[in-house]
């Protein structure tokens, strides 16, 4: 050995080796020594139960050489932070870190990596990482730190220390910032050290620190921050001391702040004084902190509740300023985690002092009305802000409905059906309401021309689009008017008339105004009234009056339209007229069906003048035998028509002198200076112990038949009258009476005694019919078109005379011949099943003409297709019909 070499030699072992100028040559088959090494700080996130963490593992893998492994050992002073050293790891640059944190079982709970780590001889490595949870990825809002790589776990004074972030953001299109920051431990606002880079910037994932001058523990930050507003913090210690001075337990914190995802706002444009905005928040925390919130605004106001996430504010004065970018007040919202990390967001609303809406108009259709004539009132509003409104509608008296609203435009009709109170002025108000509350009101007054009311009120209803409904029973003074185009539904209440005091009730209880109405359901009655004089056409009493409308009466009861408590003899009391002139530009139709009328003084239901009536399914009772006045049931006269269909109709029954009550009564004529009646149907109604059954009274003037066929078909009809208990003499007791107006009467049921001729000759008649000599027989069917084999339906044939009125021929006997191309095999029936054939004559059939109705009825069944030709001989007269077997 030489001199040199043991100078050498000499150094290395007094610890002199790295003097300047000694040193051996490497040798490459000598492996260099695995001297590297790391201090690893784990930080669990709050999402990772440290209550679960059974072993933490760490394993450095450099890029030559062996992994090494180490489990780390729980802080004592925090759960949540594991640390310890790996050691004996081949250093070199390259190496890669992984982190698994294990469980029960050693479930992977979470895990961590970081590559491209550099291993310094003797010199070692900080790594600070934080675990994910294992599993399906989740969802989050804040930026994610993995870990932060540090070139010096211990820095010397002054010494500059590398560090490297490694951060990911929440979605894939968001932006990342960093931001580093130093301070001393435990000491508030004592920065430590400057960090930089190559420009400077402390703003980079990337950057150089540099330790400062004296030895301290120093907290070093790292925060994330995402383009959404996410944040994430780390903040971990590093020891500045003198060189090789090591401590292991580093403090290490994370957190990641609450997010505020959404702000809403209502209204989003234009708030008002004194109105609340209503505001709602959504904050989301990756931590899964319990989240509080906190409202401020900058402008005076309140608050529902300024903690919670959905409130609202009423602000209570108008904020100085304009809404320059219309804002006037900015609102903000605060949301905070538990460790006292928080997120804002503002919002501004224009705050204005709210005004009250403006009615532009209000207009009624006419200035003055009377009763049952409508007033309609049209209204336009609009709001200085925009804001909607609400139109509400009141009046003083009368009956107000149907208010519409379209926008700013509204509507509503205003109307009295019979009177008003004395001195009151009809006044109807319209108040306009904005969301505000912010309203104004305006009225219009119209001139009342109709009567004032007495002692009673006016009815209580509702006012419909079309339907005035009552909603009590009602006594009423006057007449009742149903506006144009209405109906008047009772709901089965009853409206009573009665005599005002110091006078008497004129006119009729219900009336139409105008040329179409409608009743409905109403129960009408009279009380009391008096008959000082007999009133006129236009001051008569009735219950239900349509004059010159068209509508129907349905499902109602008319009683005890009468005077002197029913023993009235004046020609007035008329359950239901229908009435239309004579010289009317059209004729009026009504339906009158299924309603009860009762106790009447002249007559149940009337149709006079220009109308088509139909009366159908009406119960309609004379009460019996009177000795002031002669009632009908049912009357058409002066030229109505129409029909009368399955009608009940009994006790019309006079036992004074000089004129009779009927059932059902048509009348017209130059005698009764009337219009003649035409084209009526009297068909299938039941009428009982009336005086006449039907009287079909139209004569020219002097008393005979009218000059013209009138055309009327009176059928099936039920007559019957057994006679009174005590039976009245000297009158006329007539089932069915015609003057002789070639109408058609068949197939009546005339019965009962005092409808037989023998009860009380001159006296009691079943059909009487004032015609001429008989001159043709009638088929008074239609021709029918029979199946072979089929049996037809019935067939009737009736002697008349020339005008076609019916009356007897001198023999009643008919034959009826059938011939044609069906007549071989043809059968004659006497009943409706054909099975009693009829009698067999030399040339036909036997037929007997039948009193009173001087008809017969038969059937026929025929064997093969093609045409029956009847021919009905009698008495030197002979009628024919073809008929049709198919």
């Amino acid at each position: 050995m030489n001199r040199a070499n043991t100078r050498c030699l000499a150094l290395f072992a007094s610890t002199l080796l790295l003097a300047m100028g000694c040193g051996l040559p490497d040798s490459p088959d000598v492996p260099t020594e695995p001297v590297g090494s790391a201090l690893v700080v784990v930080v669990l996130p709050r999402t990772l139960a440290s209550g679960d963490v059974k072993d933490v593992k760490v394993t450095v893998s450099p890029a030559q050489g062996g992994a090494v492994s180490a489990s780390l050992p729980k802080t004592p002073a925090d759960e949540r932070v594991w640390q310890g050293w790996v050691r004996g790891i081949h250093t070199g640059a390259g190496a890669s870190v992984n982190l698994g944190i294990l469980g029960a079982s050693d479930a992977l709970l979470g895990q961590a990596s970081v590559d491209l780590v550099e291993l310094k001889r003797h010199l070692p490595a900080l790594l600070v990482l934080v675990p994910q949870p294992s599993g399906t990825p989740r969802a989050h809002t804040a930026p994610v730190i993995d870990a932060v790589v540090g070139s010096h776990a211990t820095v010397s004074l002054g010494q500059a220390v590398k560090l490297r972030a490694l951060a990911r953001p929440s979605e894939q299109s968001e932006t990342l910032t960093y931001e580093w920051s130093a301070k001393v431990k435990d000491k508030e606002g004592a920065s430590a050290g400057t960090f930089k880079d190559a420009s400077n910037d402390a703003s980079l994932k990337d950057v150089e620190w540099k330790a400062p001058n004296q030895r301290d523990r120093v907290t070093v930050t790292l925060k994330v921050t995402g383009s959404r507003g996410g944040v994430t913090t780390l903040d971990f210690d590093v020891d500045v001391a003198l060189g090789g001075e090591m401590r292991v337990e580093r403090g290490a914190t994370f957190n990641r702040t609450p997010v505020l995802m959404e702000l809403g706002v209502n209204p989003i444009a234009d708030a008002r004084v004194g109105a609340p905005i209503q505001l709602q928040t959504a904050g989301v925390d990756d931590d899964g902190d319990t989240l509080t919130y906190e409202w401020s605004a900058t402008c005076t106001g309140t608050f529902g509740n300024a903690g919670a996430p959905v409130t609202q504010f009423t602000p209570s004065s108008l904020p100085r300023g304009d809404c320059n970018n219309n804002s006037n007040c900015v609102l903000t919202v605060k949301v905070s985690d538990e460790k006292g990390f928080s997120h804002e967001r503002t919002t501004g609303v224009c705050v204005r002092s709210p005004m009250a809406p403006i009615i532009s108009s209000l207009t009624p259709s006419a200035a003055e009305t009377t009763s049952g004539v409508p007033v309609w009132l049209a209204a336009t509003a609009r709001d200085p802000q925009g804001e909607p409104l609400t139109f509400t509608w009141s009046a003083n008296t009368g009956l107000l409905g149907h208010a519409t609203r379209a926008g700013g435009s509204g509507e509503a009709d205003w109307v009295a059906l019979s009177c008003l109170p004395v001195d009151t002025l009809p006044t109807v108000s319209l108040t306009v309401t904005n969301t505000s509350g912010l309203s104004a009101t305006r009225t219009v007054t119209v001139e009342w021309t109709g009567p004032r009311c007495g002692e009673f009120a006016p009815c209580d209803a509702t006012l419909g689009a079309s339907t005035v409904s009552l909603t009590n029973d009602c006594t009423t003074e006057q007449s009742l008017w149903i506006p144009d185009g209405y109906t008047l539904d009772g709901a089965e209440h009853v409206l009573t008339a009665v005599d005002p005091r110091g006078g008497r009730f004129l006119g009729a209880v219900l009336r139409n105004r105008g040329s179409t109405a409608h009743v409905r359901r109403v129960k009408v009655s009279a009380r009391g009234l008096s008959e000082l004089v007999c009133d006129d056409v236009t001051t008569r009493l009735r219950g239900v009056l349509f004059d010159g409308a068209s509508g129907s009466i349905v499902d109602s009861e008319v009683l005890d339209m009468s005077q002197r408590d029913g023993l009235g003899a004046c020609q007035e009391g008329v359950g239901i007229e229908v009435r239309n002139a004579l010289t009317a530009t059209s004729e009026t139709q009504v339906e009158v069906l299924r309603n009860h009328v009762a106790r009447y003084q002249k007559a149940g239901i009337v149709g006079s003048g220009r109308v088509k009536l139909s009366v159908e399914g009406n119960r309609v009772d004379g009460g019996g035998p009177v000795s002031f006045i002669a009632r009908n049931g049912i009357q058409f006269s002066n030229g109505a028509t129409g029909r009368a269909t399955r009608n009940e109709v009994a006790g019309n029954a006079y036992s004074g002198g000089g004129t009779t009550a009927a059932g059902i009564l048509v009348a017209g004529g130059d005698y009764y200076r009337m219009a003649l009646c035409e084209d009526i149907d009297l068909f299938e109604n039941t009428l009982v112990q009336n005086d006449i059954g039907i009287n079909v009274s139209q004569a020219d003037g002097d008393g005979n038949g009218p000059p013209v066929p009138t055309g009327l078909r009176i059928q099936r009809n039920r007559v019957e009258h057994e006679g009174w208990p005590e039976p009245y003499a000297g009158k006329l007791f007539v089932g069915i009476w015609d003057l002789g107006g070639a109408n058609l009467i068949s197939q009546n049921r005339v019965s009962g005694a005092w409808y037989e001729r023998a009860t009380r000759p001159d006296e009691t008649f079943d059909v009487i019919v004032e015609a001429g000599a008989a001159s043709q027989i009638a088929f008074l069917t239609p021709a029918r078109s029979v199946g072979v084999g089929q049996c037809s339906e019935a067939l009737v044939v009736q002697s008349q005379d020339a005008r076609g009125n019916l009356t007897a021929l001198g023999a009643p006997s008919l034959v009826m011949e059938v011939v044609g191309s069906s007549a071989p095999g043809s059968v004659l029936y006497a009943d409706a099943a054909c099975t009693q054939e009829l009698a067999r004559a030399a040339t036909g059939w036997e037929l007997v003409l039948a009193k009173p109705q001087q008809e017969a009825s038969f059937y026929f069944k025929a064997t093969q297709k093609g045409e029956l030709t009847f021919k009905a001989k009698g008495d030197g007269l002979e009628g024919t019909q073809v008929h049709t077997v198919r």
